[in-house]
């Protein structure tokens, strides 16, 4: 009777009837045989399968190309819509560059997220959202860090500053993340920290944020800027690095203006930095977040300033600092507070969570 089958399969009208005559004649002692599946319906998870031979050049005695194999080299278990380099266990509609069956975020230790990759059975292929934090002191951190504040959560990573001994962390290698996110000596809490363990509930489970810390207490705006900073092109690097590895930058944050205070240049400056980076890491118009300076501060002036950049960027916002505390310890009545910062980086964070429709 197998044999009959697989003779039968050409469907020709004379090999129907002669493969029917064959089954009424087949003895009743003969061994079931098992029915094949249709064409295309194997791999993991029980999803469609572009594979239906070594091949992947066609359905059963029929000759004609298999379902979605289309410019495919998806591996087994993944159905393919459109090119796709995925390896096994793919699923990925469209171009696909992940890697042999997932990339589980944190897997690849301290210098390497793991991102990337999909993971196989048709489940959701996880994602690196990267964030830029960028400015001076109040985006780097003054008030020291507490026990509280370092607590670890393996799915947030941070590009290393600088080399710090007090963490283990390198300059320019991933790690995960905990105060202090920038300068090692200072040891200080800034609006990254609370702002990534705010965003990340927002995420799929396995999903990783991303932090690359690039500011620079003290500095003024022209520093990172293109034309004539000396910051500019270590930004972008560190930028960059993210996404060699398959990080997707998703907002900048952007906390700076004490050093530029009053300055009725400074919006148009600040406008032409996030135009330049947002055109040469070909991110578009992600968001850009401006946070405020202290209210209470002797540079509280600077806001009527920060208030304008949404009006000058696209899918800019300004953060507020109202209510925020500043911090005793600061001699020069700029800086926030350990609670304000804390504060600070949530209110970034649900910004960023509105920009993003999250």
């Amino acid at each position: 009777m197998k044999s009959i089958l697989r003779w039968s399969l050409g469907l020709t009208p004379s090999r129907i009837a002669f493969s029917l005559i064959g089954l009424l004649a087949c003895s009743e002692a003969d061994a079931p045989v098992e029915e094949p599946g249709p064409a295309g319906t194997g791999g993991a998870g029980g999803a469609p399968s572009s594979v239906v031979s070594s091949a992947s050049t066609g359905a059963l005695a029929g000759g004609g190309p298999a379902e979605g194999s289309a410019q495919s080299t998806g591996g087994v278990g993944g159905e393919a819509a459109g090119p796709s380099t995925g390896g096994v266990g793919g699923g990925a509609a469209g171009p696909s560059t992940g890697g042999v069956g997932g990339g589980t975020p944190g897997a690849g230790g301290a210098e390497d997220p793991g991102v990337g990759g999909s993971s196989g059975g048709g489940s959701a292929e996880p994602v690196f959202h990267v964030f830029l934090l960028l400015g001076q002191s109040n985006m780097a951190g003054y008030p020291k860090a507490l026990a509280a504040d370092k607590t670890e959560n393996p799915r947030i990573k941070v590009l290393g500053f600088d080399a710090c001994a007090a963490t283990g962390r390198v300059e320019g290698a991933w790690d995960v993340a905990a105060p202090p996110l920038h300068e090692c000596w200072n040891g200080a809490i800034g609006p990254g920290d609370y702002f990534s363990r705010t965003i990340l509930d927002h995420y799929p489970a396995q999903d990783t944020v991303g932090l690359v810390p690039s500011a620079i207490s003290g500095e003024k705006v022209e520093t990172f800027m293109k034309a004539g900073g000396s910051k500019y092109s270590w930004i972008l690097s560190r930028a960059k690095a993210a996404q060699e590895i398959g990080g997707v930058i998703e907002g900048i944050l952007f906390h700076q203006g004490e050093s530029n205070c009053g300055d009725p240049a400074w919006p148009g400056k600040v406008k032409t930095l996030v135009s330049d980076l947002r055109a040469d890491l070909g991110i578009g118009d992600v968001p850009f977040l401006a946070g405020e300076l202290l209210h209470s501060g002797s540079c509280a002036k600077h806001n009527s300033l920060v208030n304008q950049l949404p009006g000058l960027i696209p899918k800019a916002y300004a953060v507020s600092a109202e209510g925020l505390a500043i911090d005793p310890a600061d001699t020069w009545n700029l800086h926030f507070g350990h609670d304000a910062q804390v504060t600070l980086g949530k209110r970034y964070a649900e910004k960023m969570i509105g920009a993003l429709g999250l």
